[in-house]
């Protein structure tokens, strides 16, 4: 949190632009900082969420695609609702894609916006049941249900903005067989002006380390894990370091990225 509240204005609601396409939202939940608490930051913001305008909701539906459909590119918003929508992406058959479809035109053509619904966890059959059903609303009823599930997907991503995303690694001392612990290791991230660091710190027990790195900070692009081994290898070690450079394209899956070691080899994949 005190992260959250030491970013720039500018920088900040640009990130909650991110999080919800409302800029009334956005300008809100950033002029009340700082938040002593991540529970402070959500209900204030699920609050804030709670009393839009429709014209404010209607702009944070703009940034919303159709349920169903991928969203292209690699903003962080693409990366979110591509997240939100994993579930029923994976549960579809063509048959019920079809159907879908055809309820987010029947909808939009009665109500004049996108179907939006908390799709996180929910299969495309539970959505599209959810549609048809949503379709017997008169207008009211529907602008009160859009708000709230506008607020909840908010709110989801405003708490993975503050959680961060997580990269992780694990040594594994391929000689001895046994988790290489203690070993320091920082993470960095490619910039136009060289190498940016993100995080640091060292293996434990069991050879591994997790990254919490804040949502403003995990950016598609270069990153290099460099292992400082020399430490756990000894003053003889013929790598004193190992630099594991690798790309991320999508922001919202996690990483991991393991290091296979030997005094005189390295072995590294993405795993899972």
């Amino acid at each position: 949190m005190e992260a959250f509240n030491a970013l720039p204005a500018e920088r900040l609601e640009a990130e909650l632009l991110a999080v919800c396409a409302a800029p009334a939202w956005g300008a809100a939940v950033a002029a009340d900082r700082p938040y002593p608490s991540k529970e402070a930051l959500l209900a204030t913001a699920g609050r804030i969420g709670s009393e839009l305008s429709w014209p404010e909701v209607l702009l944070g539906l703009s940034a919303h695609p159709r349920i169903g459909e991928r969203a292209g590119g690699d903003s962080k918003e693409a990366a979110w609702s591509r997240r939100e929508q994993s579930t029923a992406a994976t549960t579809a058959d063509e048959s019920t894609r079809a159907e879908l479809i055809a309820a987010n035109r029947a909808y939009e053509e009665r109500f004049g916006h996108v179907f939006l619904i908390f799709a996180s966890g929910r299969s495309q059959e539970e959505i599209l049941a959810a549609a048809r059903e949503r379709l017997g609303n008169d207008e009211q009823a529907e602008r009160v249900i859009v708000t709230d599930q506008l607020r909840r997907i908010a709110l989801l991503r405003l708490e993975r903005l503050v959680d961060g995303h997580a990269l992780s690694t694990h040594i594994l001392d391929t000689v001895s067989g046994d988790p290489a612990a203690g070993v320091p290791v920082r993470l960095e991230r490619q910039t136009g002006e060289g190498w940016h660091p993100v995080g640091e710190g060292r293996t434990d027990g069991d050879g591994r380390f997790r990254f919490g790195v804040p949502g403003w900070e995990w950016l598609a692009g270069g990153y290099r894990l460099v292992f400082a081994v020399e430490e756990y290898l000894g003053e003889d070690a013929f790598f004193p370091e190992v630099t594991v450079a690798f790309r991320v394209d999508d922001t919202a899956r996690h990483y991991h990225v393991p290091l296979l070691l030997s005094r005189y080899g390295y072995t590294t994949y993405r795993g899972s």
